[in-house]
C-alpha cells in the first residue's frame, strides 16, 4: 500500500465510493480503509466539506481528560517549540476521539477554528485521519493526500502516534497535521520520542505506595530518559505495568508480561530486596544484558524508621480540612509550602475558592485592606463602591495565609476574632460580615520562639495549628531522586547524564526545591546537546565537582572491568566463536575485540 501513487489512491477512494470495491493490492483490513468504510456507511462523501459546517458540537473535558492533558502540557510544548514554525496544529485526543489540548499559531484560528480543544473527530465527520488510525491500530501512523477520505483534506499532511497507559490500553493519540503537505515523516521520529516521555508520565502518576519500579537499558546513560524500558512491581515482583520501550528490550507482548512474575523474563539475582537506586546488571533469558535500577515510589522508605512520606501528609492534611481542622504548614523557604497548599485544594475540590495572601509581602498600611476589605469612602484613595476583601472572598472555599508569621500583632487580633466567629467588619463598615471558610497557613518561622519574643500571639497559634505538616528540606528528603526526575521533565529534559545525578546528591540544596527549579532552568538554557550532562551549580561547589569527575572516573574504570568479565565469561561458552558471542550479548563486534583485542 505504501507503494501506491496519489493518483491511484484518488482513483481507488472514488471506485470505492462508488462501487464498495478495492482492488487485491488494498488490505481491506488496514485502519485507513477501515475508517473508509465507516465514513461511507455513515452517510458521508468524499466530497463533503467540513469547514462549511457552521456549528461544530462541543464536548466539555472530563477530569480524566484534565489530567491526561495536564501531564502532556511538557511533551505539547516541545513538539510545538519544534515544529511551530511551519504551518501545523498541535494536538492531542482521547480514546474517545475528542481533541483535549492543542497548540498552533493564533493568526490561523479560522484555518484551523475545526480542531479546537472539545472537538470530537469521528469518522462520521472527519472521516480518515491519522489520529483516528492511531487509536484504531495502536500503530504510528502517516497520512498524506488522498488516503483522506474526505478530498478536503487531499493537500494534508498528518503524523500520529498512540498514547499508551502501560497496561496496553490507549488513551488517545499525539498528532501533528498540517494543510501545506509538509514532509510527515520528518515529524513521526520526533513524536514517538515524546509519545515514549508522556507514557511514562503517565505510568508514574498511577504509582501506588506499595508498587516498585524497575528501569533498566543497555546503556547506563540511558537509564533516566524516554528510552528507558520501565516495568511496574508489585511487592512480590508481580509484573502490574511495562511501558513500550520494556517490551522493545525483552522482545514480547504486554500480555505475556502482565501479572507473570520479573523472574520469568529476567535473572533477579542482583535485585536488592531494599529498593536500592545503585545501578546493577541483569541478564534477560535471550542472554542479553542491562543496566538497571530499582526504585520505591514516592521515596518510600527503605529502612524501619518509617518515616513519614509526603503523600501521607497530604492524605492526612486532606483529612483536618475536610473536618474543619486548620492546617499549618511549616519548613524552611523553599521547601514547598505553597504547592503543598496548592496540592491540597486540588485534591479537596478544584473548583472551591482558593485564595492566598503573602503577609510578608503587603505593607501593614494595605494588608488590613487586602485582607477585610473596605467600604467606600474608608480612606483617601477608596473606591466608591467599596471593595470585597480576601477573606469574604473565600467565602465557603480556602484561604491560604502564607508567611502568617509577618502578620502585625493588631492584625493578628482581628484575623483570631474572625476564626472565632466567623464574621469580621470591613475597614470602615458597620455592619458585620459572615465568612466560613477552611483555614491553610504557613511559615518558615519558629512560631513558638516569636511566641517566647511576644511578635506572635498564643492564642491565635493554637488556632491556627490543628494540624501542622513540616516539609523536610531537600537535603534531608528521602524521595528526592523523585523530586529531581519531576522537575526535569518539568524542564522537558528527558535524558541526563549519571554525572547530573551525583551533582545532585553532593550539592547541599540551602534553598531547596526552589533553589534547585533555578538550577535545573538554567542548566536546561545552557544544554547544548539532547542529553543533559551538567547542572550549573554555585561557583562555591567547584571543588566538590572536581571531586564528582573523579569519582565519576573510578566508576567508569570498575564498569569497564566488570563488562569485559561479562564479554570473556560468554567468549569462552561460545568457545571463542566471536559472531556468537556478539548475537548473545547483543553488542557488535567491534565492541567485544575493543574488550578483549585481537
Amino acid at each position: 500500500m505504501d507503494g501506491l501513487s496519489e493518483f491511484s489512491w484518488q482513483n481507488i477512494k472514488y471506485n470505492f465510493y462508488n462501487t464498495g470495491e478495492l482492488p487485491e493490492l488494498v488490505q481491506r483490513d488496514s485502519p485507513i480503509l477501515q475508517l473508509w468504510e465507516s465514513a461511507k456507511n455513515s452517510g458521508l462523501s468524499p466530497f463533503s466539506k467540513i469547514t462549511d459546517l457552521d456549528e461544530f458540537p462541543v464536548a466539555d473535558l472530563s477530569q480524566g481528560d484534565i489530567k491526561l492533558a495536564a501531564l502532556a502540557e511538557g511533551v505539547l510544548n516541545d513538539v510545538w517549540r519544534l515544529f511551530g514554525q511551519q504551518d501545523v496544529i498541535v494536538f492531542l485526543i482521547n480514546h474517545q476521539l475528542k481533541i483535549i489540548a492543542e497548540r498552533h499559531n493564533p493568526d490561523l484560528d479560522d484555518q484551523y477554528h475545526y480542531l479546537c480543544t472539545g472537538r470530537i473527530i469521528e469518522p462520521s465527520v472527519f472521516g480518515a485521519i491519522a489520529p483516528t488510525c492511531s487509536v484504531m491500530s495502536k500503530q504510528p501512523m502517516i497520512m498524506t493526500g488522498h488516503q483522506h477520505y474526505l478530498d478536503e483534506f487531499s493537500n494534508y499532511s498528518c503524523a500520529s502516534v498512540p498514547i499508551f497507559n502501560g497496561c496496553g490500553d490507549v488513551l488517545g493519540a499525539l498528532d501533528i497535521t498540517s494543510p501545506q503537505g509538509l514532509l510527515a515523516s520528518n515529524w513521526l521520529r520526533h513524536l514517538l520520542y515524546q509519545s515514549y516521555i508522556l507514557e511514562n508520565k503517565i505510568i508514574q502518576a498511577a504509582l501506588q505506595p506499595d508498587q516498585r519500579v524497575l528501569y533498566f537499558q543497555h546503556s547506563k546513560d540511558l537509564l533516566n530518559n524516554a528510552y528507558t524500558g520501565m516495568i511496574v512491581l508489585d511487592q512480590s515482583g508481580k509484573i502490574l505495568k511495562a511501558n513500550q520501550m520494556a517490551l522493545k528490550l525483552l522482545n514480547c507482548s504486554i500480555e505475556q508480561l502482565l501479572q507473570q512474575p520479573m523472574d520469568h523474563f529476567l535473572l533477579t539475582e542482583h535485585l536488592n530486596p531494599l529498593n536500592s537506586s545503585d545501578c546493577f546488571l541483569i541478564q534477560s533469558f535471550d542472554h542479553a544484558f542491562f543496566y538497571a535500577q530499582l526504585r520505591s515510589v514516592n521515596g518510600q522508605l527503605q529502612n524501619k524508621t518509617s518515616k513519614i512520606t509526603t503523600q501521607h501528609l497530604l492524605d492526612q492534611a486532606l483529612k483536618a480540612l475536610k473536618a474543619d481542622i486548620p492546617v499549618l504548614i511549616t519548613g524552611e523557604t523553599g521547601t514547598g509550602k505553597d504547592h503543598f497548599a496548592q496540592q491540597l485544594h486540588q485534591k479537596l475540590d478544584v473548583d472551591l475558592p482558593f485564595i492566598s495572601i503573602n503577609c510578608g509581602a503587603i505593607p501593614d498600611h494595605l494588608l488590613e485592606a487586602e485582607l477585610f476589605g473596605y467600604e467606600g469612602g474608608a480612606f483617601t484613595g477608596a473606591k466608591r463602591q467599596g471593595e470585597k476583601g480576601l477573606i469574604e472572598l473565600a467565602d465557603q472555599g480556602i484561604l491560604f495565609l502564607d508567611e502568617i508569621g509577618d502578620l502585625p500583632l493588631h492584625l493578628q487580633v482581628k484575623i483570631l476574632r474572625v476564626l472565632q466567629d466567623q464574621q469580621f467588619y470591613r475597614v470602615g463598615g458597620r455592619k458585620p460580615i459572615k465568612s466560613a471558610f477552611k483555614l491553610l497557613c504557613a511559615t518558615h518561622q519558629d512560631l513558638k520562639s516569636k511566641i517566647q519574643q511576644q511578635s506572635f500571639r498564643r492564642d491565635l497559634y493554637y488556632r491556627i495549628c490543628g494540624f501542622q505538616v513540616h516539609l523536610q528540606p531537600l537535603r534531608l528528603r528521602q524521595d528526592k531522586q523523585v523530586i529531581l526526575h519531576h522537575i526535569l521533565d518539568q524542564f522537558g529534559i528527558a535524558q541526563w547524564s549519571s554525572h547530573v545525578e551525583q551533582q545532585f546528591e553532593r550539592h547541599t540544596w540551602e534553598g531547596n526545591i526552589r533553589e534547585l527549579i533555578h538550577v535545573v532552568k538554567l542548566s536546561a538554557a545552557f544544554k547544548d546537546s539532547e542529553i543533559l550532562n551538567h547542572l550549573y551549580l554555585p561557583e562555591a561547589d567547584l571543588a566538590i565537582q572536581q571531586q564528582s569527575k573523579q569519582l565519576i572516573l573510578d566508576e567508569n574504570k570498575n564498569l569497564n572491568s566488570l563488562t569485559k568479565q561479562m564479554i570473556v565469561q560468554v567468549l569462552q561458552e561460545e568457545h571463542g566463536n566471536i559472531a556468537r558471542t556478539a548475537k548473545r550479548l547483543n553488542i557488535s563486534r567491534t565492541t567485544i575485540y575493543k574488550y578483549i583485542g585481537n
